[in-house]
């Protein structure tokens, strides 16, 4: 049988349609009830029927071959909250479409990894991660490599290259949060951070729930069609929770914008810093509080993305508007 998720019928596979994959179940008639499965989101979600609208339309776009959200769901939240529950029952269900991933290829290392990792998310339509370290942090640029929709290249063990349109959805589950070397746009627009703030004590639970749920996973696979409809219609939409949660965590790993508050003045339209006098200012501060420093190009790109401009004065050196250090004495000022 094969799935039009444009409609959510279910018809009778043809050759024409191509596929090579198939799902763990078949999913059930609309309106089939999953009462353990709605239990378990009543539990896990504290009753918040937008968050549990939100992982509906979430696991829908999963089912989906589109990647045009370029998005990354980042499950957190101490243990025993069912996060993993959650994702786990979804990749079961989705067998062939789905695939767990290393973490580790989403963090700074110092070593190149395997493009097999990459070959392996071909076809896919959910790779997801999990067991994040403490102390680790995100490597953005694979981050946005591998969410922004541009073809990807990978290869097998002892076999050419190919280059493939990426189909697979990004999905980490972490009790820990990675810091972040650079909180950018790109970055803002790609996390989606998923709050599992419900632990549920001991004697509420439920060591055989995975078995359980698979019992209903026809009916969830039609509760994930369901919310691949509404996702058509609306989008992801996260609910105020993800949002403030996705604020609060990058703001609190944006370094850049700490430094900016506690180092520089912004209220004199007038003013103007050499980038050689920003830079140094920046560079004391990381070394201080044990920041990643960077180059001087990448931290006059961040400036512009903030919103200031640079400009030449006189000698030709090169600086910004509406900044003043202060944090450095006068007399080492216009530094080139």
């Amino acid at each position: 049988m094969t799935i039009e998720l444009r409609s959510g019928a279910v018809v009778a596979s043809r050759p024409e349609h191509y596929i090579t994959k198939q799902t763990a179940v078949t999913p059930a008639e609309a309106g089939t009830p999953h009462p353990i499965w709605t239990g378990f989101l009543e539990t896990v979600t504290g009753g918040d029927q937008e968050l549990t609208s939100y992982l509906q339309r979430m696991a829908g776009y999963c089912l989906t071959g589109e990647v045009k959200e370029h998005v990354m769901f980042f499950f957190h939240g101490t243990g025993a909250n069912g996060k993993s529950v959650f994702v786990n029952t979804l990749v079961g269900i989705w067998m062939d479409y789905a695939v767990t991933i290393g973490t580790d290829m989403l963090m700074v290392s110092n070593s190149d990894r395997h493009p097999t990792e990459i070959a392996r998310l071909r076809g896919v339509r959910m790779a997801v991660g999990s067991e994040i370290e403490i102390g680790r942090t995100w490597a953005e640029s694979k981050i946005k490599a591998l969410t922004g929709g541009d073809r990807l290249q990978g290869r097998f063990m002892r076999q050419d290259f190919f280059e493939f349109n990426p189909q697979f959805k990004l999905v980490v589950v972490g009790n820990h949060r990675p810091s972040l070397r650079g909180v950018d746009e790109a970055i803002r627009r790609r996390l989606h951070l998923v709050p599992f703030t419900k632990t549920i004590p001991p004697e509420k639970r439920d060591h055989d729930l995975p078995e359980k749920l698979e019992e209903e996973w026809p009916a969830i696979l039609r509760w994930a069609i369901d919310g691949c409809l509404d996702w058509q219609r609306r989008g992801l939409d996260p609910p105020d929770c993800v949002t403030a949660a996705t604020t609060e965590y990058l703001e609190s790993e944006d370094s850049f914008s700490l430094w900016l508050e506690e180092c520089c003045s912004t209220d004199d339209p007038n003013a103007w810093e050499a980038v050689g006098s920003l830079f140094a200012s920046w560079k004391r501060w990381t070394e201080r509080v044990g920041e990643f420093t960077g180059t001087q190009k990448r931290f006059s790109q961040n400036l512009k993305d903030r919103g200031f401009d640079d400009q030449k004065r006189t000698g030709g050196i090169r600086g910004y508007l509406r900044l003043r250090l202060i944090d450095v004495p006068e007399a080492r000022r216009w530094e080139p």
